[in-house]
């Protein structure tokens, strides 16, 4: 018996695995997304050959895919050393840094990439992602354009390039980059309640409604759509309709604070003052809120509950550097509600209670001097 043979006996009759075969099975237990076993597989190559470049970028790419990126920045560092210009490594060392949100690193790493590959959109499409992570915003979309410009149909640019636009609030660049999204999936439903969100914001309300309602042609109970049908009806003035689509939303969710406030306004409109005052208190308890807090007030002074009524305008008016703004918007939501007599009153009172800074003082006195003088 040679010695193979008698290896071999002694494992049981195992044949140990080449190099080349365990970087392959380490492969496809990849590609099967079989992380743990591919790792195995190459460590076990590794072993065998420390410098192997296909075990090295597996090895790279399996840890990455478990979140062991100090292993894996190990793996590519180890191969780039090797070879500086290895095409694994540098993709996969861009991937990494950016996960550990070093983006910078990861977009130099990426750079030498696309030198060596000048156009891999995917590539490119990292550097963009990062570059809006930074904040470097031109940079970002001159990049994303010069993806759209050689691929128009690039899903992830184009993806991309919506995204920044809404982070930069040109809404309609937005709406038009997401729906060339939608050429790939018209149901898509994270994008089609946002194109509704957008329309809203640009009012255009028709627009908003037939998105929203697509929306809910897919998911009946998807909460933002139905926050927004529910805008559409309100700015519509049919209260009772928004009001019964938002209770939809409280059937399967809790509600946010924006949810109750624009409830308590909306049951305003109906005259429900009770059901009003508990939709602004919800709110309340939910954080702060000057548009829930201006509502009570408004509500308390139409009630002549004048005790309440100072109560909130004190929490209203509690940080000075806003008093200004806040009190401009109680005395719209007064004269909205054809309540100016009535804040006319609140104010003087206010004013002879002898309480306060003197920025919300002054503010009083003067809007009071001004409504004085247009009687």
């Amino acid at each position: 018996m040679d010695k193979t043979e008698s290896n071999n006996a002694a494992s049981g009759g195992k044949r140990q695995l080449s190099v080349i075969d365990l970087s392959k099975k380490g492969r496809q237990k990849f590609r099967a997304r079989r992380y743990q076993e591919a790792k195995q597989l190459f460590e076990e190559g590794l072993q065998q050959e420390p410098d192997n470049p296909y075990l090295l970028s597996g090895m790279g790419d399996a840890c990455r895919e478990t979140g062991d990126y100090n292993e894996a920045e190990r793996c590519y560092r180890h191969l780039l050393g090797i070879d500086k210009n290895n095409l694994f490594a540098l993709r996969g060392l861009g991937d990494v840094c950016k996960k550990m949100g070093r983006h910078q690193e990861g977009i130099r790493h990426w750079k030498q990439y696309l030198s060596l590959r000048p156009r891999d959109k995917h590539v490119m499409t990292r550097i963009a992602d990062s570059s809006k992570a930074l904040l470097q915003f031109e940079e970002a979309e001159r990049v994303y354009q010069q993806i759209i410009d050689f691929d128009p149909r690039d899903r992830f640019a184009l993806t991309g390039m919506a995204d920044l636009q809404h982070r930069l609030g040109n809404e309609e660049k937005a709406i038009a980059y997401y729906e060339k999204v939608l050429q790939f999936d018209p149901d898509e439903l994270h994008i089609l309640t946002i194109i509704g969100k957008l329309c809203w914001r640009i009012n255009d309300f028709d627009k908003a409604e037939e998105y929203f309602r697509h929306a809910l042609s897919i998911d009946p109970h998807n909460p933002y759509a139905l926050y927004g049908l529910g805008n559409c009806f309100r700015w519509h003035q049919q209260y009772d309709k928004a009001i019964e689509i938002w209770e939809e939303i409280l059937k399967q969710n809790e509600g946010t604070q924006a949810l109750f406030t624009r409830m308590g306004d909306a049951n305003v409109h109906l005259g429900n003052i009770k059901q009003a005052e508990a939709s602004y208190l919800t709110a309340m308890e939910l954080g702060d809120d000057p548009f829930a807090v201006a509502g009570l007030v408004r509500l308390y002074c139409d009630r002549k509950d004048w005790v309440q009524a100072e109560k909130f305008f004190w929490i209203l008016v509690d940080d000075e550097e806003t008093a200004a703004h806040q009190i401009e918007e109680l005395a719209k939501r007064f004269v909205r509600s054809g309540l100016r007599d009535t804040m006319l009153e609140f104010f003087r009172r206010l004013l002879d209670s002898g309480r306060g800074e003197s920025i919300v003082v002054s503010e009083l006195d003067g809007r009071l001097c001004r409504l004085d003088c247009d009687e």
